[in-house]
């Protein structure tokens, strides 16, 4: 699933989409293509609408070993009823066993292989990968009872991993903020039974599905997945995964902090005694010298004159321009140049 817009990442998202945006120099849609391809997939269908050309041409045909479909949804479906959409009458025949949903606009080094065994051992109706996290009131969350499995008929009796539980509620972002919870991470794997019930119009899975499977007894189970996960959806979750690539948390990925603080793209500068603490710099970003940044992001092609101060949590837009001297306040984000505004920006 890559076709959302990604407004909570807005400016960044008025110039790229959000599945191409990068951490550790993979793109997030790149996340979910190398856990399909070390999960032994070979084929993907990829939903886009919001700037797909740039997935498209970023993507190509191939990407990780795994050969991609491009699927341009006409107008939103959510979640469910794009993807149906994009299967079409493809997934009734026989060559198909399960339908695995990734989603494109997440960090992730999940190892898809033991819960896809433990959905196929058991027969499941529907598998949703989850984690744990200690912000679950920006998740849906999830309760699982390994109890709810106590007589012999259920599918969990097989023996699937202690990781595995049938799941008995769902809760969307809920008000109550305190300690972890298992949220649902947007990965889903789907036997024909459960495609058959995503009608073709706006269906969304966590809402519509998969409650509705549960209120028909279906089989519907969480594996609580090992790894790194992180929803960039909003300019702090972004940041906070560049720079947990830094410190190592994700496999197989590495990011380097620069002695100005930040962790830098290809082809930037920055002048003499400039110190850009916990900032992210885009593809080209140059800097003059005795900037000062806090916990910012800028964009591809932003300049940034002398003696520039920038508070802490700001978004610079892509190609955005800052005169000598200027300073930004606190949480400013500041739009780019976009296609539709092709003049010249002053701060």
């Amino acid at each position: 699933m890559a076709g959302g817009r990604g407004e909570r990442l807005r400016p960044i998202t008025d110039t790229m989409p959000k599945p191409n945006l990068e951490v550790g120099g993979i793109p997030a849609l790149g996340f979910a293509l190398r856990m399909a391809g070390e999960a032994g997939l070979r084929e993907a269908g990829i939903t886009v609408q919001y700037r797909y050309e740039d997935i498209v041409d970023r993507f190509g045909k191939e990407s990780f070993g795994v050969s991609l479909d491009y699927y341009i949804e006409d107008a939103p479906l959510g979640t469910a009823g794009s993807v149906a959409a994009a299967v079409g009458e493809r997934f009734y025949d026989d060559t198909f066993e399960e339908l695995i949903v990734l989603s494109g606009d997440s960090v992730c080094d999940f190892d898809l292989r033991p819960a896809l065994s433990a959905h196929r051992e058991t027969g499941a109706d529907a598998t949703l990968l989850l984690t744990v996290s200690d912000e679950p009131w920006k998740y849906g969350c999830v309760s699982t009872d390994a109890e709810a499995c106590s007589d012999d008929a259920c599918p969990i009796q097989s023996g699937a991993p202690d990781e595995y539980k049938r799941i008995v509620s769902f809760e969307e972002k809920p008000s109550d903020r305190r300690g972890q919870a298992l949220v649902n991470t947007g990965i889903y794997i789907l036997s024909k039974n459960a495609v058959s019930m995503i009608p073709r119009r706006e269906y969304d899975f966590g809402r519509d599905l998969f409650p509705l499977m549960l209120e028909r007894g279906l089989d519907v189970f969480g594996y609580e997945a090992k790894g790194y996960w992180c929803d960039i959806g909003t300019p702090e979750t972004y940041r906070r995964a560049c720079f947990d690539a830094a410190k190592n948390r994700i496999r197989g990925v590495t990011a380097a902090v620069s002695p100005t603080g930040a962790i830098v793209s290809e082809n930037c500068r920055a002048g003499a005694g400039t110190v850009l603490t916990g900032c992210v710099l885009g593809r080209g970003v140059t800097l003059g010298v005795e900037v000062r940044a806090e916990d910012t992001i800028f964009c591809r092609g932003v300049t940034v004159g002398d003696g520039v101060v920038i508070g802490s949590g700001c978004v610079i837009g892509e190609g955005a321009f800052i005169p000598s001297g200027s300073r930004l306040e606190a949480g400013t984000y500041l739009p780019g140049v976009t296609k539709k505004r092709r003049e010249t920006i002053f701060y």
